[in-house]
């Protein structure tokens, strides 16, 4: 999935104006086939006339009963999900460890600050759909590996990510 026209995407959340503007930011960006679910039934058409690459999904709390928390149970838990390893990105407002920790829990390969531009969700696709991370199929847990390893991540995420600790170890020894 080089060219993003190229990328087929179900955006599943039954909050419609959030699934237009998620709709129109990946347009913005090139993706041209990008259906919208709002519910499983919907997600399941969805699956069957797109032929996705990716699933993103709106997460609005930790809540297991939450209605993005749901669908991502579903796509990695359910007897009828059609592609229980598809690449899952949750989309949400919250920035609490509940909610994140809900969500990597759940199995979702990644996890986006809402409202984001095309190219952030993107990049993000492209990344679940890229990396290649070890999958664990455990009683408690269904989905790709938690853990990021350094050597199966891109060079510019590797370098980004050695920058950042540099800043922090910096940061620690000012504090000192």
């Amino acid at each position: 999935m080089n060219n993003p026209a190229d990328a087929n995407i179900v955006v599943c959340t039954n909050m419609s104006g959030i699934a237009r503007t998620l709709r129109m930011a990946l347009r913005g960006m090139g993706v041209r086939n990008v259906v919208l679910a709002a519910n499983t039934e919907q997600l399941l058409e969805g699956f069957t006339a797109a032929e996705p690459h990716c699933v993103i999904t709106y997460v609005d709390s930790e809540n297991s009963a939450d209605d993005g928390l749901t669908t991502l149970n579903f796509i990695r838990r359910s007897e009828d999900s059609p592609h229980s390893r598809i690449p899952v990105i949750a989309v949400s407002p919250r920035r609490d460890l509940q909610t994140i920790n809900a969500v990597i829990n759940g199995g979702a390969h990644e996890y986006v600050l809402f409202p984001s531009s095309g190219d952030v969700l993107l990049k993000k696709i492209t990344a679940a759909r890229t990396t290649t991370r070890p999958w664990i199929d455990r009683a408690d847990y269904f989905g790709p590996e938690r853990r990021i390893d350094r050597e199966t991540q891109p060079a510019t995420e590797h370098q980004s990510l050695e920058q950042s600790e540099d800043v922090s170890k910096a940061g620690e020894k000012a504090a000192s």
